[in-house]
């Protein structure tokens, strides 16, 4: 691989391994190398054979994976390359088991730093002898500044993140955060503060499931496994959290105790200090990072395109983009308080529309809808913002309110082939109600691919 390099030219190589990819755990998950029976369960999947046999599947392909790297270690050897060669092994995620990718608990963002430092690059090593174990709080942010750092080369000052090797290493970092967006074409809004004990997390949307439906993440024999037991009753309040609608817009975990994320923490009066500290340091971090995600995704990239300008340049000016407004809209939107409705009233009448939207998501959380709030939701059937329109029928919907009208109001979007349709159909699918009244309009809907897989589950 390396034989045309000259004697002492300096290389940077990244090779990738695909043999642990989410696919790899996809297919027959019999007749494994690994013995299911040996396979240590997350607390959150119930210990059910297809889950098992799962886990022993991927183990197989995670070995796969380690054969491959130890290849490339040879081949280092082989060509006189090893004791003047850096190694870095890592992944862009954690694991790969429902409930793991994509999500913000340990299992999805703690992913593998494995660091092989020759002893003439000794001043580089973390700790005191190879094999230990560095506890550092280390994000993928930071990575770019250190590996420029170490190999000599001017680091650019515009780069976030914090070296964590080397002459140059600086402070370790306290948090590390994290975003979840749309993941495919089911919607979600979370964010994450990670500290060396606690996880915090904090929904957005905690009126649907964490585990929504998702084709790809389907394909595998536990995710069916997992839901087919949950749907004849089998799972408890910790197994079968992944498929209900969640009951905390805030949680807390104590990673130490609770490595696998079951036990929040966030009502309990010991731990409201630590809860507060993580909230503000999330908002800090959103007002610092400028949080595009505060108002729906369509609804940001028209505006940026009504303006002309990028969502990145939109999300910096305040006139475009009101993010303290929207972080505060939100807070009360969240808390389901019905002493908020008033204010929710104020805001459905707003001029902005991500102002609207995030009315209309606080009226869906609310238990009951006054006479007033009924009048102010209805209101919003015919907004200019169809992602407005779309949470004011789920409102109106949910509370088994001018019902007719609401329904009229989804169906109407899909039928004009909405730019939100991938929203409605999602909405659909969390409604309460056989997804047959609005079969014809599903039929109609047009869109371009997450669509079109959303229709073909939604008809089936």
């Amino acid at each position: 691989m390396w034989q045309s390099l000259r004697e002492n030219q300096p290389f940077f190589h990244v090779s990738h391994f695909g043999a642990s990819h989410e696919s790899s755990a996809f297919g027959d998950v019999d007749n494994t190398r690994h013995d299911p029976a040996l396979q240590r369960l997350r607390a959150y999947h119930p210990d059910v054979p297809g889950i098992r046999k799962n886990y022993a599947h991927y183990a197989d392909a995670v070995e796969l994976m380690d054969t491959r790297v130890g290849a490339l270690l040879a081949q280092l050897e082989e060509e006189g390359l090893a004791d003047s060669t850096i190694v870095i092994f890592t992944t862009d995620h954690g694991g790969v088991m429902p409930a793991s990718k994509r999500f913000l608990t340990d299992s999805g963002t703690h992913a593998p730093l494995i660091l092989r430092i020759p002893e003439k690059f000794r001043h580089l090593w973390p700790a005191e002898r190879p094999g230990m174990t560095v506890d550092r709080l280390v994000s993928f942010v930071d990575m770019p500044k250190t590996w420029l750092s170490i190999a000599g080369a001017e680091v650019p000052g515009h780069m976030q993140g914090r070296i964590f090797l080397g002459p140059d290493a600086e402070p370790e970092r306290d948090t590390h955060f994290a975003f979840r967006g749309r993941m495919d074409g089911r919607y979600d809004q979370v964010r994450a503060v990670r500290g060396k004990r606690f996880l915090y997390i904090k929904n957005y949307m905690p009126y649907v499931p964490a585990g929504q439906r998702l084709e790809y993440l389907w394909r595998m024999v536990a995710t069916r496994a997992w839901e087919a037991h949950h749907r004849a009753g089998g799972t408890d309040e910790i197994t079968g959290r992944f498929f209900r609608p969640r009951t905390h817009v805030e949680e807390l975990y104590d990673t130490d105790r609770d490595p696998d994320n079951v036990i929040n923490l966030a009502g309990r009066p010991e731990h409201q200090q630590d809860l507060e500290a993580m909230r503000a340091e999330l908002r800090k971090w959103q007002l610092t990072t400028y949080d595009a995600g505060l108002i729906p995704e369509r609804m940001m990239a028209r505006r940026a395109a009504e303006h002309n300008t990028t969502i990145y340049q939109m999300v910096r000016n305040p006139d475009l983009y009101d993010l303290p407004g929207y972080l505060d809209a939100a807070d009360v939107a969240l808390k389901a308080d019905p002493e908020n409705a008033g204010r929710l009233i104020e805001l459905l009448e707003s001029d902005d529309p991500g102002m609207r939207y995030w009315g209309a998501v606080g009226m869906l959380m609310l238990d009951e809808l006054s006479g007033a709030s009924v009048e102010a939701l209805k209101s919003r059937l015919g907004d200019a913002s169809h992602e407005v329109r779309t949470v004011a029928a789920w409102g109106l919907i949910d509370a088994g309110q001018e019902t007719d009208v609401a329904r009229a109001c989804l169906i109407e979007l899909l039928e004009q082939g909405s730019y939100a349709s991938l929203r409605v159909l999602n909405v659909i699918d969390h409604l309460n109600e056989d997804p047959a009244i609005y079969r014809s309009a599903i039929e109609a809907a047009q869109g371009p691919g997450y669509v079109q897989r959303m229709k073909e589950y939604l008809l089936q």
